[in-house]
């Protein structure tokens, strides 16, 4: 195995938890991570080809937060929603974001969000 592989294929078992921490993550999420990289990557580049990255993934997320009320989180029918805007609610099922939701998530009313600047790090 080389180590650009090695690489890849180990950050995709992390995700910032806080500034300064690292969080593990399951299999399951992980995978569900590299789904939803890959679903926003093809909107963006079969939509967004002139622009950044960087935007296309902050046009998303400021769509999902729109969707949550413009609470700075994102919710769970709001990632839902914006995937299905984009056409990548077959790729990602309601199990993968709800993984993604409850492993890096926090609670917020009683209900799991996940804060943009969070997101953001995830896309």
């Amino acid at each position: 195995m080389n180590a650009g592989y090695r690489t890849l294929h180990s950050s995709l078992y992390r995700a910032k938890a806080t500034p300064s921490s690292a969080k593990m993550l399951s299999t399951k999420t992980a995978d569900a991570i590299h789904k939803l990289r890959s679903a926003v990557e093809n909107y963006r580049i079969q939509n967004f080809s002139e622009e950044l990255p960087s935007r296309c993934k902050k046009e998303i997320i400021q769509a999902a937060d729109t969707e949550s009320h413009r609470s700075g989180r994102i919710t769970m029918t709001g990632l839902e929603k914006i995937l299905k805007n984009i056409g990548a609610s077959q790729q990602i099922t309601k199990e993968d974001i709800k993984n993604i939701i409850n492993e890096l998530g926090e609670s917020s009313n009683s209900e799991q969000s996940i804060p943009i600047e969070k997101m953001l790090h995830i896309l």
